[in-house]
C-alpha cells in the first residue's frame, strides 16, 4: 500500500511539472509571435486554436510523450520491486516435509498410549494443561520428524510440564525421547540395509549378464565347430566317397562290356550293380547336401534356399513350398545365411514329421538392420507349451540367439504353425 501511494504521488507530481513546462512553453511561443498575432487582452483559448498550429500541436504531443514514458518506467521498477519482494518472502519462508514416515506414525500411536495411560493411573494429578502441552510434543514431532530443532522445541514443552506435573511426567518424556532415538536408529538401520540389498541385487544382474553372454558365447562356439565338422564331413564324403564311386562304375561298366553278349544273366546282374552303385551316389551326394551345401558358399543363400525348395517339391508331391525373397540386392554374411539355411532346414524337417500340411508359405525379406524369415504351414498345429522342449525348437533358438536374434513361434491346433526369425545384420 505504502508503495502504490508512493508511486502515486510522484506520478502527479510529474503530470504538474509538465503541465507548468507546457503553459511555459506556450507563453513562450505566444510572445515570440507577437501582440499582432495574439492579443495579449484576449483569453488565452481565445488567442489561439491548438490543432491549428502544429508548432503548438508538437508541444503538447512531445510533453505528453514524456509522461507516458516517465509513468511506464515508474511502472516497470514497481512490478520489478514487488516480484523482488515476493520471491524474497517465498525463500524465507520455510520448506516442511508433509510426508511422515511409518516410524513416526509409530511414535504418535505410542505417544497416544502412552497419555492414556498417564490419565487412567494419575489420580488427578496430571492436569489438562499438561495433556495439552504432550500432545503439543506429539504434533511437533509429526511435522518436524526430520528437523534438528526438535529437541529444542521438546525441551521447552518438558519445562512447562515440570512446572505443572511431578517428575512421573519428566520419566515419560525421557522415554519418549529413548523411543525416537530407537526408531531413528531403525531408520538409519533400515537404509543400510537397503543399500546392502540393492547392491548385491545389482552385482546378481550384473553376474546373470555375463553368465549369459558367456553361455551365449560358448553356444555361438558350439554352433560354429559343429558347422565346421559338418562341412569337412561333406567334403570328405563328396571327395572320399564319391572318386570310389565313380572309379566302382566305371570297372563294372568296363566288366559288363567284357562279357559275352551271350551270358544274359551275368550283365543283369551287373546291371542290378550299376544300379545299387548310382542310388548309393545319389544318396552320399544328398547326405553331403543336407550336412554342407556347396550351393551357400558359392552362391548365396537366396540360390541355395531356391534349389532346395525345387528338390523338396520333386521329392514330395504331397507337400508344396512356395518361396519369396524381397529386398536382396547383396549377400549377408557366411554366418547369418548359415543360421537362416538351417533354420529354414528345420522348420520343413518339422512339417514332414509332425504337421501333416499340404502347403507352406516361406517369405525371406532384407530390411536393414535385420534379415526376416517367416516360414508358415496350415498343417495340424500344436501346443506350444508342450512342445518347445523339442530339440528342433531349441536349436533353431539356440542358433537366432547366438548371433543376438529372436525367433517368434506362434501355433495353434488346426491352425497351423508359424515360424518368423529375426536377425541382425
Amino acid at each position: 500500500m505504502i508503495t502504490f501511494l508512493v508511486f502515486l504521488t510522484v506520478a502527479i507530481g510529474i503530470l504538474i511539472y509538465e503541465t507548468r513546462g507546457l503553459v511555459t512553453d506556450v507563453e513562450s511561443f505566444l510572445s515570440e509571435q507577437g501582440e499582432e498575432t495574439y492579443p495579449p487582452d484576449a483569453p488565452l483559448l481565445e488567442r489561439f486554436e491548438l490543432e491549428a498550429d502544429p508548432y503548438l500541436k508538437g508541444l503538447v504531443q512531445k510533453r505528453l510523450n514524456r509522461f507516458l514514458i516517465i509513468v511506464l518506467a515508474l511502472l516497470l521498477v514497481l512490478t520489478l520491486l514487488i516480484v523482488f519482494v515476493f520471491i524474497t518472502d517465498s525463500l524465507r519462508t520455510p520448506v516442511t516435509d508433509d510426508e511422515t514416515s511409518p516410524e513416526t506414525l509409530a511414535a504418535l500411536r505410542a505417544l497416544d498410549d502412552l497419555m492414556d495411560e498417564y490419565e487412567e493411573g494419575s489420580d488427578g494429578l496430571v492436569e489438562d494443561d499438561v495433556l495439552e502441552s504432550l500432545r503439543r510434543i506429539g504434533d511437533v514431532e509429526a511435522e518436524t520428524a526430520n528437523d534438528p530443532e526438535v529437541r529444542d522445541v521438546l525441551a521447552e514443552h518438558l519445562e512447562e510440564m515440570e512446572d505443572n506435573t511431578s517428575g512421573a511426567l519428566a520419566h515419560s518424556y525421557t522415554k519418549m525421547v529413548e523411543a525416537l532415538q530407537k526408531i531413528n536408529d531403525l531408520e538409519k538401520k533400515h537404509s543400510i540395509e537397503l543399500a546392502l540389498a540393492n547392491e548385491k541385487l545389482e552385482k546378481e544382474i550384473a553376474d546373470r549378464e555375463r553368465a549369459e553372454r558367456e553361455i551365449r558365447h560358448l553356444s555361438r562356439r558350439l554352433i560354429s565347430g559343429s558347422e565346421e565338422a559338418q562341412k569337412k564331413l561333406a567334403q570328405d564324403l563328396h571327395d572320399e566317397f564319391g572318386q570310389t564311386l565313380a572309379a566302382l562304375h566305371m570297372g563294372v561298366e568296363n566288366l559288363w562290356n567284357s562279357i559275352p553278349a551271350d551270358m544274359t544273366p551275368q550283365k543283369e546282374s551287373i546291371d542290378e550293380l550299376i544300379g545299387l552303385i548310382e542310388d548309393l551316389g545319389d544318396r552320399i551326394r544328398s547326405i553331403s547336401s543336407d550336412l554342407r551345401p556347396d550351393l551357400l558358399d558359392d552362391l548365396g543363400l537366396v540360390p541355395t534356399l531356391e534349389w532346395y525348395i525345387t528338390e523338396f517339391n520333386e521329392q514330395r508331391s504331397d507337400i508344396h513350398v512356395e518361396f519369396q525373397a524381397v529386398g536382396f540386392k547383396k549377400r549377408l554374411s557366411s554366418e547369418i545365411e548359415l543360421i537362416l539355411y538351417r533354420i529354414f532346414q528345420e522348420s520343413l524337417n518339422n512339417v514332414v514329421k509332425h504337421a501333416r500340411a499340404d502347403h507352406v508359405d516361406t517369405i525371406l525379406t532384407y530390411s536393414y538392420p535385420k534379415a526376416i524369415l517367416l516360414v508358415k504351414d496350415n498343417g495340424v498345429g500344436f501346443d506350444t507349451g508342450e512342445r518347445f522342449s523339442g530339440i528342433g525348437l531349441i536349436g533353431m533358438r539356440e542358433r537366432a540367439v547366438s548371433v543376438g536374434g529372436t525367433i517368434d513361434i506362434r501355433s495353434e491346433k488346426e491352425k497351423g504353425t508359424s515360424i518368423r526369425v529375426e536377425l541382425p545384420v
